[in-house]
């Protein structure tokens, strides 16, 4: 094949996917002379007419010019990124900016360059990559005590102004890219998280400390006749306890726990109670729980049971049987809230929950059916099913 049949055969392919890219020669004549640049634009062909003179990290764009057909290296900010020459032109290259590329959020010194190389010489064009909004993927612990750590997860933190809950600014500890710490106030409200950076607000989508939704938290009676529990030995311990997050909780600690696949002392569980919580399917909500490992775990597991609509579904927790936790086991740093898709829990033939407002019964067991663990320092509390 020609190199005019191969021009042809590409240029029908990128059509056909609705992408004008404006060929305009395919020739050996000119693909090796030096380099221009005239324009960037999104690939997006509705906005094929758009020039850019800045763009966030990740974004896919159309570098255009002449003499680009002998492309070799693409640079942003002298970071090279990667492309697919066959995908481009003479006047054309599509390329991905990568999203580690530097930006002046990062580095006060980047060039503001986009730099082409290519076998006619090299080309640079004026262009801004624009540090993204943060975004917050979620908190270590959504419950944390007065004058606590909070401990933001996430993304984009770049020069961090202030932190909040709800209108309270909290003290910054330390700030990096992916988290923040920040220090809780004497009163902690219940309220969202916001967080302010150079580029924009993230908020949470949800309270901090917020007690709604709840079905098992030893607080408040889950039970007609005011008890926390409804029966199981699993010990309640009293909010005063140095370890307790937010009130009551319970703790499983001991040595050479036996195999079994049910012990009394480890599951607490309600019967038959209105935990009146919203209409909603378990598509659109998150089972939720503190928990506080404070050895490294290697065996074992949290059987939870919810009972709605007469059918019981079921998830095993187990966090450390996974590759990061194969070897030295899992152990949280204090208190962590552990996030399940309620869809994970599934009744005997694989369905999930229909309607939340049925929910009428928690249970939560730990059993050790494989193997005896030598020993175990756990805890749990806040169990609860929200919105997401």
């Amino acid at each position: 094949m020609n190199i005019q049949s191969i021009c042809r055969t590409a240029l029908g392919f990128l059509l056909a996917a609705g992408i004008m890219l404006g060929f305009q020669s395919c020739n050996d004549d000119d693909v090796d002379g030096a380099p221009v640049i005239t324009n960037v634009r999104l690939l997006d062909p509705e906005k094929a007419d758009s020039s850019l003179t800045a763009a966030e990290p990740g974004s896919l764009i159309v570098i255009q010019g002449q003499n680009l057909g002998s492309v070799l290296k693409v640079y942003f900010n002298d970071f090279e990124a990667s492309f697919n020459s066959a995908l481009g032109s003479n006047s054309n290259i599509i390329v991905t900016i990568p999203v580690n590329a530097p930006t002046k959020a990062v580095d006060a010194g980047v060039p503001d360059k986009i730099k082409v190389l290519t076998k006619g010489g090299e080309a640079t064009y004026d262009f801004v990559l624009i540090a993204p909004t943060p975004v917050i993927s979620g908190l270590y612990s959504e419950f944390v005590k007065p004058n606590g750590t909070l401990v933001i997860n996430g993304d984009y933190f770049y020069n961090i102004k202030s932190v909040k809950v709800g209108a309270t600014p909290l003290q910054v500890l330390s700030s990096s890219p992916k988290q923040i710490t920040a220090r809780m106030p004497a009163t902690v409200p219940v309220d969202i998280i916001t967080v302010e950076g150079e580029f924009g607000t993230a908020k949470t989508t949800f309270k901090v400390n917020d007690p709604a939704g709840h079905l098992v938290n030893f607080d408040v009676p889950a039970t007609t006749w005011g008890a926390e529990v409804c029966w199981g030995a699993a010990p309640i311990i009293p909010a005063t306890d140095p370890g307790a997050i937010s009130g009551k909780f319970s703790r499983i600690k001991g040595i050479n726990l036996p195999k079994a696949g049910y012990a009394d002392a480890w599951v607490f569980s309600t019967c038959n109670f209105d935990f009146k919580l919203p209409a909603g399917a378990a598509a659109d909500r998150q089972f939720k729980f503190e928990h506080n490992i404070a050895e490294p775990w290697k065996a074992g597991k949290y059987d939870i049971t919810i009972t709605a609509g007469g059918s019981e579904f079921v998830y095993s927790f187990q966090p450390w049987n996974s590759t990061e936790y194969a070897s030295a086991g899992y152990q949280t740093n204090g208190w962590k809230t552990a996030v399940i898709e309620l869809s994970e829990f599934k009744n005997a033939a694989g369905s999930t929950i229909a309607d939340v407002s049925k929910v009428t019964d928690l249970k939560v067991l730990f059993n050790t059916p494989d193997v005896a663990i030598a020993s175990f320092n756990g805890s749990v509390d806040n169990f609860r099913i929200v919105k997401k």
